[in-house]
Parts: structure tokens; sequence; C-alpha cells
């Protein structure tokens, strides 16, 4: 069995038109509040903002943004107001894309929560519009890997209720495309405890994480803090002959405290 070895230093004792509707299709009958109230709940990358504890941006300033401290988030609150739009989030982890440099926050700061205020929007704008502005700050893996220049367009898979032992070599195994390291749990960092852990997974044919179980546990919260990021993991599929097909692996994650 493979094993992914994902190794991460982690700083945690300081305290297309396709691409945007994937973030979450704003129908034409929704309202700009009925499309943030449906973020509530996602776990997105925002862009830019992971060391801001508080900040302000003008949608006609999104697409010039060339900050590099990138976190996946889980989105706690999104208002409409007045033009503006308001967002509340929680930081559950730091997306990398291999072969890509890593992203770097101010002093080294990431902060476990925040918030997010993009104004100068129409008091009459569009769901549409609004989706489209805020894709350029909150993504999908689809569009973080896209703003990357990895396009990534398989769709989402149910788990196989059967899944067969893997063909004859030789194939190619999963690539790694897209990993998000999990953030330490409040009783790891008070504790300063680190260690890694593994997780056995199946890469699906959509290059998704499929059936994830602790193999190897760490404790502390923390094997549920990896189990929380892994489905934002995307990969190239196992393939033979070109033809994908899903594969366990083993998936070591490493906590460590600088």
């Amino acid at each position: 069995m493979k094993v992914f070895t994902v190794k991460f230093p982690f700083v945690s004792l300081l305290p297309g038109i396709w691409l945007f509707a994937m973030l979450s299709p704003a129908a034409r009958s929704q309202t700009p509040q009925d499309y943030l109230h449906s973020l509530i709940g996602q776990k997105l990358m925002l862009r830019h903002f992971g060391d801001a504890r508080e900040a302000k941006v003008k949608k006609d300033d999104l697409p010039r943004l060339h900050g590099t401290c990138d976190v996946a988030v889980l989105v706690k609150d999104a208002l409409w107001a007045k033009g503006q739009a308001r967002l509340q989030w929680e930081q559950i982890g730091l997306p990398y894309v291999p072969g890509q440099p890593r992203g770097v926050c101010k002093d080294t700061v990431v902060f476990d929560q925040g918030k997010v205020k993009v104004t100068g929007f129409e008091l009459g704008e569009s769901s549409d519009s609004l989706a489209a502005s805020l894709s350029l700050l909150l993504q999908t893996p689809e569009q973080y890997l896209a703003a990357a220049g990895i396009p990534f367009d398989l769709p989402p898979e149910a788990d196989a209720e059967n899944l067969g032992p893997p063909p004859a070599p030789p194939f190619s195994r999963p690539k790694v495309l897209l990993t998000v390291n999990p953030a330490f749990s409040e009783e790891a960092r008070s504790a300063k405890y680190q260690g890694s852990l593994i997780v056995s997974v199946y890469v699906g044919t959509d290059g998704r994480i499929h059936r994830p179980s602790i193999a190897r546990k760490l404790g502390l919260g923390l094997d549920e803090k990896a189990l929380n990021v892994l489905p934002l993991w995307r990969f190239e599929p196992a393939r033979k002959l070109d033809k994908p097909f899903a594969l366990q692996q083993s998936v070591e994650i490493d906590f460590h405290l600088y």
C-alpha cells in the first residue's frame, strides 16, 4: 500500500462562469442574501486574508489583490447589507498546491477566525454578479486549482459500494494536486502536543477522497481536524491504460509546532 507523507510546518502558537457557479449556484430568483446564506457551512479557500482578523476590500479591487496568505475556512456567517457582503470565517487549514510556492503570511500569523467585508456593490446587485465577484475571494478547490493554472473538471461521484483490488501493474498511482494542512486543535495547541497520524483512504476516479478512516491515531482532537479537511483534497486519479480507477492509499499527516 502506497503511503503519501504530507509534512506541514505549522505556526500554531501565534495567536470561467461555471467556476463561480460551483461555489454555490446562484439561481436567478435568489436574492444576494439568499446566495450569501447558502455559503454558510461551506468549506472553501479564502484568498489573501488569512493573516487579517478583520479585512475590508472594495469589489472593484478584488481582481487586483496580491496577498499570499490563503487559508481553508468554514464559513460561519454571511450577511448582505446596503451593498456590502459581510462574511465570518473559521480557519480549518492551509492549502498547498505541490510545485507552487507556499503562501506567506504576514509575520507568520494565521488567525483562527476572522471577518471580511466586501463593499462597493450596487443596491440591486444580482446574486449571479455577487457570486462572480466573491469567487475571486472565496473559492472551491476546483477554482483554487484553476487560479494556479491547473484544470480540474472531474465531477464528484458517490462512494462505490464495492471497490475491487487494483489492476495488475503497470499503472499510474494517484497524483496529489491540492492538499490542505489541518489546523491544530485547541487541546493539542495548549499542550504543545505534536506528532503524525495515518489515514486510510480511497482516491476515487473523481480525484477525491472517499471512506477516510484513521489507521494510526494521534489524539487530542488532531484526528478529527485531519478528517475535517480531507474533502478539500484533490488528486489526479490512478489510471490503467488511461482508464481511471479507485485505489486505496494511506496518507500520513504530520503536526509540528515551530
